[in-house]
């Protein structure tokens, strides 16, 4: 029996590594799906909970080595480095049937690491700076819109004000990144094992998205901590205060919107028709503060009466 079931095991592992390595170059060429490269994850984290991690990070290493020899091997490198660590770790956690929080938050710090690590790599190999070629990039595309706008005779803010805001953010933006990944590849890779009738997997509504009890002590202290730096030296302070505020700004909003969906779900609006509705308010851009707002007075006082 145990035979079997490695026969079994390895079977899918070659399969996921195979169909996962199509996927991938499918991507390569053809530009349009690229951002679903983010979710290379998802089928390795599903075998690491049906197989455990052992054959997760076989099929891994087989579906980066077939990257190297078909596409590039600096390609596979990155691959490798990108979501090794995040299959790794997540899989580990969703087979331990953590919560759904403690895995996303989880994966989110292996994400920042992991793209650390890339940066680091990249200076010492190629002997590129990484934040100089980001800047460069953001630069360029700054520049195409600011004169797009005085085409349009739009009054617009200095070019160099707002890249240097952009480079300000920068850090707080790859948090959010990282965060967004881990969310999307939790939730997906939890969808799918339902799919395999595996359900002592959580798997949270939207609508009943909470941020922890304890998030506005955090938050307050947190500030507190990163204003007193300001008497530190070599530290800057403003840019640190920024990224916190950006952040959590951007925590509350995810709970605001959970809130809007919640209360949309009351009225039996169609599915199709709620996420439409969500989607359409993401490009109203005045309702973004007032969406934070909500999310941080659900946060106060429970507005959804949630556990």
């Amino acid at each position: 029996m145990k035979n079997y079931d490695d026969r079994k095991a390895f079977v899918e592992a070659a399969l996921i590594a195979a169909i996962t390595t199509m996927f991938t170059i499918s991507i390569i060429y053809i530009p349009i799906l690229s951002v679903s490269i983010t979710l290379i994850p998802v089928p390795f984290m599903v075998l690491a909970y049906r197989h455990g991690n052992r054959y997760s990070i076989l099929s891994f290493i087989t579906f980066s080595l077939l990257i190297g020899i078909l596409v590039e091997l600096i390609y596979a490198g990155f691959l490798l480095l990108v979501f090794g660590p995040m299959i790794l770790a997540m899989g580990y956690y969703i087979k331990k049937q953590k919560e759904p929080y403690a895995v996303i938050g989880i994966g989110t710090i292996v994400s920042i690491f992991s793209i650390l690590v890339i940066f680091q790599v990249a200076s010492y190999i190629g002997n590129i700076n990484i934040f100089d070629e980001i800047t460069l990039a953001m630069e360029g595309i700054v520049n195409k819109q600011v004169d797009m706008l005085k085409t349009m005779n739009i009054n617009a803010l200095n070019a160099d004000e707002i890249l240097n805001y952009l480079l300000m953010i920068m850090p707080g933006v790859f948090v959010i990144q990282s965060m967004v990944i881990a969310f999307g590849n939790y939730y997906i890779t939890a969808n799918v094992l339902r799919r395999f009738n595996v359900n002592n997997i959580e798997l949270p509504q939207f609508s009943n998205f909470k941020l922890p009890r304890n998030i506005i002590f955090g938050f307050v202290i947190v500030f507190i901590l990163s204003y007193l730096t300001r008497y530190i030296k070599g530290i800057y302070h403003v840019n640190l205060l920024t990224n916190v505020m950006l952040l959590f700004v951007f925590m509350f909003f995810i709970q605001g919107m959970s809130v809007i969906s919640h209360l949309i779900k009351r009225t039996k609006i169609p599915k199709t028709l709620r996420i439409f509705l969500l989607v359409l308010i993401l490009f109203i851009s005045p309702l973004l503060t007032v969406i934070s707002f909500v999310g941080l007075l659900d946060a106060v006082v429970n507005i959804r009466n949630i556990g």
